[in-house]
């Protein structure tokens, strides 16, 4: 069969994001004996063009459209992203194609059946994509029935007729490897320093009261072979010029037996790498590890410290203390690795007072070179523990299942009041960054930044522009400005 899948994904904050999880859609597809084609609408300036030439010049059988974010996950002033992706790539795609259109990717995972209905389409696929997508060809291609099939929903006459659990592979390594590249022009990726994800594993074991990671990859670890990982990322690096490499695993570092393994493997590779990951979970940072770290070639990570205080972390379900973060914080600048430090504010038992012992917490542990990107609010998802207990307490709490944004709000202060208390400190912190309203620096401006980067601190993570921007505000009075502001506005 001829299948053509679209990467729907145009959010480019903090940089545009390869298509990692599609290309492995590919390859699976390649291997069943498929012909694909991959159409990657992330810098499409026409979407409804694009996809007009695409079906006119393939003539696909079926449609596969991977959908990354329902909105960009900030709990205010949350920015709802599938309006976009119905305008621009979901309704072109049923105006010019009448066989099936079948939407996966992360966020489907979590909200597929409600995804369905906000799209009106028939299918969607839950889980990994690698073997649900691949037996759906199959029972399609041979007209078999598709009800009782693993991971897959079924929409019918406006109905949800099937929501199966989603499929899970049990062995990762049976997956084998794959290069973007055979699939996307990565050059459009390049200007931005984009960088190339690999994962060690599915799955997770903690209970973050927020997360819905158990409820998209499981509850269990599947790890996939520490040699592998380290062979895959010299392959990538060989064929693709990119040494960019970031870990895309919900929490890296745990087992972390298991991610000593990997970084060992790839220190023994001698290869000259850039490395980063998006959740290095402090309760699980030692010496050896950020040693290991260090000697594999990590240029900067993402730290998951969500507070500083033990009674937030308590309420956010976290595994580690205020102590954990402060360590892990110093053990990575003693090795000199660039922390982007993730705060999420106004979480369960938030107040004015644990508010403050964060902020006291994190300016201590943090370097002034260090990003501190914060979140406000919680944006509740269907699935996470903290979805349950709200729609326990009050089950009109959310009219679709929590498919369009519904935020916590904490007992003891306001979200407003913590936004403004928020913004206070941002203002008196050079290095602050506002996830809600910073996140919209043009792509233009980024790919200008990126490139000034290269030619004169190219060892120097890209979010560095940043707090460049905003020392250049201090100094010529903006921030100043924007505190008086703000302070007007706490006191009334």
């Amino acid at each position: 069969m001829r299948i053509l899948l679209i990467n729907g994904n145009r959010f480019k904050q903090p940089w545009p994001v390869i298509p990692f999880g599609l290309s492995c859609i590919a390859k699976a597809c390649e291997d069943a004996s498929h012909t694909i084609q991959m159409l990657d609408l992330c810098f499409s300036k026409n979407c409804a063009k694009d996809i007009r030439q695409a079906v006119h010049k393939f003539i696909p059988d079926i449609i596969g459209v991977s959908i990354r974010n329902i909105d960009n996950s900030v709990g205010y002033n949350t920015l709802f992203l599938l309006e976009e992706t119905k305008t621009h790539i979901i309704t072109p795609c049923k105006e010019i194609f009448t066989g099936p259109i079948v939407i996966g990717g992360p966020s489907v995972g979590i909200s597929g059946a409600e995804m369905l209905d906000f799209f009106d389409l028939s299918y969607a696929i839950r889980g990994d994509g690698e073997v649900a997508f691949i037996k759906f060809l199959e029972r399609y291609k041979q007209g078999q029935s598709l009800t009782d099939l693993e991971g897959l929903v079924i929409r019918k006459d406006g109905k949800i007729i099937q929501d199966s659990l989603p499929m899970r592979v049990k062995d990762l390594n049976d997956l084998g490897f794959v290069n973007p590249a055979n699939y996307i022009d990565l050059d459009p990726y390049r200007k931005f320093d984009s960088p190339i994800q690999i994962q060690t594993k599915r799955g997770c074991a903690l209970n973050c009261t927020y997360c819905t990671y158990n409820r998209i990859e499981g509850n269990k670890y599947r790890l996939k072979d520490p040699q592998s990982i380290a062979d895959a990322i010299e392959i990538l690096v060989k064929e693709t010029g990119i040494n960019h490499i970031e870990f895309t695993d919900s929490t890296f570092n745990i087992p972390l037996g298991h991610c000593k393994k990997i970084l060992k493997a790839l220190a023994l590779k001698k290869l000259d790498l850039n490395l980063r990951t998006m959740g290095l979970n402090p309760g699980a940072v030692d010496e050896e590890l950020v040693a290991l770290m260090k000697t594999a070639g990590f240029r900067d990570v993402d730290l998951g410290a969500e507070s500083g205080s033990d009674t937030t972390l308590k309420g956010l379900g976290k595994n580690f203390t205020k102590a954990d973060v402060i360590r892990a914080g110093r053990l990575l600048q003693a090795k000199n690795i660039p922390v982007t430090w993730y705060l999420l504010v106004g979480a369960p038992g938030e107040t004015a007072e644990t508010l403050r012992e964060t902020f006291e917490t994190i300016n201590q542990a943090a370097s002034k070179w260090d990003l501190i990107n914060i979140g406000v609010g919680v944006r509740v998802y269907k699935g996470a523990p903290m979805a349950d207990q709200m729609i326990a307490e009050n089950p009109m709490c959310t009219p679709d299942n929590f498919f369009k944004p519904v935020n916590f709000e904490p007992e003891a202060i306001s979200l407003e009041k913590i936004k403004k208390l928020t913004k206070l400190e941002a203002l008196n912190h050079p290095n602050y960054y506002m996830y809600d309203e910073d996140e919209n620096t043009p792509s233009s401006v980024l790919a200008i930044g990126v490139f000034l980067l290269k030619l004169f601190s190219p060892k120097q993570p890209v979010w560095r522009l940043h707090i460049l921007i905003r020392l250049l505000q201090k100094y010529t009075g903006i921030l100043w400005l924007k505190k008086i502001i703000v302070v007007h506005k706490l006191k009334k």
